[in-house]
């Protein structure tokens, strides 16, 4: 699971420039990767938590772990794309001033969408445009820990239901099932999540399920499957029944194959890197697209003859930047900030036994 997570955010960085990397033509269900990410998410969330909430755990203390897990990196990605903006002013390029640039970072570091945005097509987190399914990742993990307790297995299977109807309403309306990203339908990535979370709860509940351990096979082939998908190009009106079929059967299929799979040693430890860096890929890396390619814009860097030179270095500052800001930056202020959580449960605790 950790490699297909790693193969599905290196997609999503090539899509978002697959101009530079000479791939047009490809990648064009790459949009797919979000909703992969999102059954996946459901899959590992019920993993992790599932027996915590059971034994106890509150909202609060859920919610505390999820943010910490993802805050870190959000800002990060926030920050870069703020710091262009300003260095665009100086150099006569910017579209946003010093007010817009503020205001925008402080609702990013609230992850609330600017639904009136007018910048960067629209995007309802214009400082980093990927927040947005980051937003949905919180909102359906705040949900899922509030009915927790009632989600028996026949609620489940009925909340996948309606959300897959609600999905298969989106698609045939939409012609496919990308929707959610930009300021204007904002509020449709609620369809795009429901299903595939939830799904990927109930996966994690039947994974121990005899019959699925037919779905068993090794990484390369599961890997090969995900990059067929999203290579699939656009195929007019057969993209609503394509996408329904991925997600709702597909991705399914997908994780639990990589849920069973047991990698040699050497494979594991590339895996697992692959794992690590999916996150800060994924937010990372299109705010430093949007820095570098403004940068070498206006420096003369960037030009449609030295355009695959130029992406191929970004793609390599892109992963270089990524594994620093994970070991250097997100790993050290995710275990400071859990220090800090656990003292002052530790004092709360103490004071209330001291009272």
């Amino acid at each position: 699971l950790d490699g297909l997570r790693g193969v599905a955010a290196l997609c999503v960085v090539l899509m978002h420039r697959h101009v530079w990397f000479g791939l047009d033509g490809l990648l064009q269900h790459g949009f797919l990767a979000v909703d992969f990410f999102f059954m996946l998410s459901g899959f590992v969330i019920a993993n992790a938590y599932d027996g915590k909430l059971a034994g106890g755990l509150g909202i609060a203390g859920f919610m505390r772990a999820r943010v910490l897990r993802l805050y870190p990196m959000l800002i990060l990605g926030a920050a870069i794309g703020a710091a262009w903006r300003l260095l665009a002013l100086n150099l006569g390029v910017g579209v946003l001033n010093v007010w817009e640039v503020a205001s925008l970072f402080g609702r990013a570091t609230f992850v609330l969408p600017a639904l009136h945005s007018r910048f960067e097509g629209a995007s309802a987190f214009p400082l980093d445009p990927p927040t947005w399914s980051l937003f949905f990742e919180l909102a359906i993990n705040l949900i899922y820990v509030a009915i927790f307790r009632w989600l028996t297995p026949a609620r489940l299977a009925a909340l996948i239901g309606a959300g897959f109807a609600a999905l298969v309403f989106l698609a045939m309306t939409n012609g496919g099932i990308d929707a959610g990203d930009v300021a204007a339908e904002f509020w449709l990535g609620f369809v795009r999540v429901t299903f595939p979370f939830f799904a990927g709860v109930l996966l994690h509940r039947f994974k121990d399920f005899a019959p699925l351990a037919r779905l068993k096979s090794p990484f390369w082939l599961q890997a090969a499957a995900l990059l067929a998908i999203l290579n699939v190009p656009n195929i007019g009106w057969a993209n609503a029944p394509f996408d329904l079929v991925c997600v709702g059967l597909v991705f399914p299929a997908l994780v639990i194959s990589g849920s069973l799979t047991e990698s040699p040693p050497a494979e594991t430890r590339v895996l697992k890197v692959m794992g690590d860096l999916s996150y800060p890929i994924y937010v990372l890396h299109y705010p430093m697209y949007v820095f570098l390619g403004g940068l070498g814009r206006v420096l003369g860097w960037l030009t449609p003859q030295t355009q695959l030179l130029f992406g191929l270095t970004s793609l390599a500052i892109i992963l270089a930047t990524s594994w620093s800001a994970n070991r250097f930056y997100d790993r050290p202020v995710r275990a400071w900030l859990d220090g800090v959580a656990r003292r002052r449960a530790a004092l709360a605790e103490a004071g209330n036994g001291a009272s």
